[in-house]
């Protein structure tokens, strides 16, 4: 009962993060889901108190997660940037470890370097849920962005191995520099070529079910859902590296063919609502975990039996600072050395706008689970003292804290948004003209619809009334699309997209208030109809007269949003019309109108 407890706890700090999200603009959700989770354990005593498994949180939450991430990354650019990825995942974790572990050893010399390192070896995995949660709408430049993802979802690999080697020279003193390359090895190597043939497996059995004719969008679903675990748990089995077999599995699948049917393109979609939803509660959960385990893991530092408070404080900021140094310096070497292959000079790397770019990338590498995980094992290092395994959690958890407020403050400061680079003035201004057009041609097409009957039209004594406010209704839905361009819109064109608010407006207003009339003047005859009825007589005949005209109420709602559809469905065919003529004249690019395409075909797939 306390697990079932447990998990609807969770998942209700996940809905009401995000509604505090709504009313913190400024944080991001996952940061708002940290504090959350902090706040939660500081007031309400849960099991998550006591600690959680890290191999848990690894298999229930990291395999997943990057399941999903690696099916929809751009394999291409990966294959593209493959040596840097390398760079990142390899290099830059080694410099990592160094930097950080010899660091921590000069400020705390009581803590053994080896365990400096471990520390180190744990910072230097770059957790790939916190960076896609993070960055997933920053504009970083198509080689930075395919660099932080490839890095995040390889870099655990070093990271792990070189943590595991550092945690057995604590508890041993010896060290072998050939069982750790064969470690790193059997992980990197074993687990990629694992998950291939794992990956390969796995679509030949989707395939086949598809094929047999036994394949629905629910049995899709739930067999996608089940192979990330699976896999983890098979390549734990066969002791090879568990996520980099679960990446390594998406990604060939993702590059296998598919059939493209109208079966599998609604199979498909149904998929990706279901992991949309899955990414987002998972992504919550492990997020309100970490906060609910900083109270936790901070708590000696903050009572002081670490030593004093404001020196760890000193040290973690010192941590952080050299781990983010070590990242710009690394990533500024790899940018000029890509500057000089495409011949341009390395001073290119220097000006403002690159340093912002590449600032931005060091900043968005943060920490999260798979650090956390990590560091939570050290309780299995028997030659560490309580207190310097305190000490070093206590450590780790204020450099995630650190990195995850730099990703969420920093990287917003220096590189926009992808909504907003996207919504430039020019693009802001072609939709605006795309929707009067579209609202033109609901005119242009039904000129007698949607228009208000005056007194002097409608029959004696009875009020104005409507004919087809369908029409109406789908000419307000365009106008609330222009309300929200007006904001970003050039001067000429807000003023176009007001006019029209304004006209379709009153229309709207005008139906609205006649219909309301029209209901109040049916009510107020049916009553004076039952009035005239013989005193004596039941109340059957006017229940009857009311429920007719409730159910005439009725039919005469499904009759307009059936026409209402009808009418959507005619705007949406002409929008696309008009969004290759625009193409086609050169007012808007092949991406923009890919872009708004795509937005007319789900909504054309809601009226299905």
């Amino acid at each position: 009962m306390q697990t079932f407890e447990l998990i609807l706890f969770l998942l209700a700090a996940v809905i009401a993060s995000s509604i505090l999200d709504k009313f913190l603009p400024r944080v991001s959700l996952p940061l708002v889901q940290v504090a959350l989770g902090a706040v939660i354990a500081a007031a309400v005593a849960t099991p998550l108190e006591w600690g959680i498994d890290p191999e848990l949180l690894l298999i229930l939450f990291i395999a997943p997660l990057h399941f999903n991430e690696t099916r929809h990354v751009d394999s291409g650019a990966l294959w593209k940037n493959r040596w840097g990825i390398a760079s990142l995942s390899v290099g830059l974790v080694f410099a990592i470890v160094v930097a950080c572990g010899a660091t921590l050893h000069a400020l705390v010399p009581a803590i053994p370097l080896a365990a400096a390192c471990a520390l180190g070896a744990a910072m230097g995995s770059t957790d790939a849920v916190a960076v896609t949660a993070l960055t997933h709408d920053r504009r970083f430049g198509s080689r930075h962005e395919a660099l932080l993802k490839g890095e995040a979802l390889f870099n655990d690999v070093t990271g792990t191995v070189i943590f595991q080697c550092c945690v057995t020279l604590l508890a041993t003193g010896a060290f072998s520099l050939v069982h750790a390359g064969e470690e790193f090895a059997l992980d990197l190597f074993g687990g990629f070529a694992g998950g291939l043939v794992m990956g390969v497996l796995a679509w030949g059995l989707l395939e086949l079910i598809r094929r047999t004719g036994l394949d629905t969008p629910t049995l899709h679903v739930m067999l996608e859902l089940l192979l990330p675990f699976v896999i983890y748990l098979t390549a734990k089995s066969l002791h090879i590296g568990a996520v980099i077999a679960v990446v390594a599995a998406g990604l060939v699948m993702s590059l296998l063919p598919q059939r493209h049917t109208v079966a599998t393109a609604r199979t498909k979609l149904q998929a990706a609502g279901v992991w949309q939803t899955l990414e987002f509660v998972l992504n919550g959960i492990i997020f309100v975990i970490l906060g609910m385990q900083l109270p936790r893991l901070l708590a000696p530092a903050a009572e002081g039996s670490l030593g004093d408070p404001a020196a760890l404080l000193g040290a973690v900021a010192v941590l952080t600072v050299v781990l983010e140094g070590v990242r710009f310096l690394w990533l500024l070497a790899m940018d000029a050395l890509a500057a000089a292959r495409a011949g341009r000079a390395a001073a290119s790397c220097l000006t403002p706008q690159a340093l912002r770019g590449t600032l931005a990338v060091a900043f968005a590498g943060a920490k999260g689970g798979i650090t956390l995980s990590l560091m939570l094992t050290l309780t299995a290092a028997g030659a560490l003292s309580a207190a310097d395994r305190s000490m070093l959690v206590s450590v780790a958890s204020g450099m995630i804290v650190l990195t995850l407020v730099l990703a969420d403050f920093a990287v917003p400061a220096l590189v926009p948004s992808k909504r907003s680079a996207a919504r430039s003035r020019d693009r802001v201004d072609a939709e605006v003209s795309l929707i009067l057009e579209v609202i033109a041609s609901i005119r242009a097409d039904a000129p007698f619809t949607g228009a208000v009957r005056t007194g002097e039209e409608a029959s004696a004594g009875a009020p104005a009334t409507i004919d087809e406010p369908a029409t109406v209704i789908v000419m307000h839905r365009y106008a609330e699309i222009l309300e929200d361009l007006v904001p970003a819109a050039s001067a000429a064109a807000a003023a176009r997209a007001r006019a029209e608010i304004a006209r379709v407006g009153d229309l709207y207003d005008r139906m609205d208030a006649l219909s309301r009339a029209a209901a109040q003047w049916d009510g107020e005859t049916e009553d004076d109809e039952a009035g005239e009825g013989p005193v004596g007589a039941g109340p059957s005949d006017a229940d009857a007269d009311a429920v007719g005209g409730l159910t005439g109420y009725f039919q005469a709602l499904r009759a307009t949003y059936e026409a209402v559809e009808d009418v959507q469905s005619q705007a949406l065919a002409r929008e696309l019309q008009l969004i290759k003529q625009m193409r086609e004249a050169g007012v808007i690019d092949a991406a923009h109108a890919k872009e708004l395409r795509n937005d007319v075909y789900i909504q054309q797939l809601t009226l299905d």
